[in-house]
C-alpha cells in the first residue's frame, strides 16, 4: 500500500502550472496544467511527459527521475496505478523572468481512498511553449 501511495503522489504535482502577470503568459500556464490533466485522464503517457522539458528533473517519494525518458517511465508508473478524481490548487504562483515558480496541493483517490501532498514546481519557456523544467512532490502524513 505504501508504494501505491508513493507511486500515486509521483503524478500528482503537474496540475500545478500556473499564471503570472501577463494574459498571453496566463494563458500558456493554463494551456499546460488543462492539457496535462486532460491527457492524464486519457492515460496518455506521452503527451504527459511532453510537458516537461527535456533535461527536466522530477523528485517524488518513488525517487529521483532525471530527463524526459526517465519522468515518462515514471508517469507510466502512475497511470498503471489507476488513481483517478485528481486535482491541483496552485496556492503560490511567482515569476521571475523567464521562470515561473508554483506551489501548492494535490488531491486523488486510489479506489474510495483519498490521497493528498504537496507540490512545487518550475515551469520555464522551452522554444514558446511553458514546460516544466523541475517539480518535487509529497505525499502528506497521516492526519495532515
Amino acid at each position: 500500500m505504501v508504494l501505491t501511495i508513493v507511486l500515486a503522489a509521483s503524478l500528482m504535482m503537474v496540475g500545478c502550472v500556473g499564471a503570472v502577470a501577463q494574459q498571453s503568459t496566463n494563458d500558456q500556464y493554463a494551456d499546460l496544467q488543462k492539457n496535462f490533466a486532460e491527457a492524464y485522464n486519457r492515460k496518455d503517457v506521452d503527451a504527459m511527459a511532453a510537458a516537461f522539458t527535456e533535461e527536466a528533473i522530477r523528485v517524488t517519494p518513488s525517487g529521483m527521475f532525471v530527463g524526459r525518458e526517465a519522468i515518462s517511465r515514471n508517469l507510466q508508473d502512475v497511470v498503471n496505478l489507476d488513481l483517478h478524481d485528481y486535482s491541483v490548487e496552485r496556492n503560490v504562483s511567482r515569476s521571475f523572468g523567464n521562470f515561473v515558480f508554483n506551489a501548492g496541493e494535490w488531491q486523488a483517490k486510489l479506489g474510495d481512498q483519498p490521497l493528498h501532498g504537496y507540490y512545487t514546481a518550475i515551469v520555464v519557456r522551452d522554444g514558446s511553449v511553458a514546460k516544466i523544467m523541475e517539480e518535487t512532490v509529497t505525499v502528506a502524513a497521516p492526519g495532515h
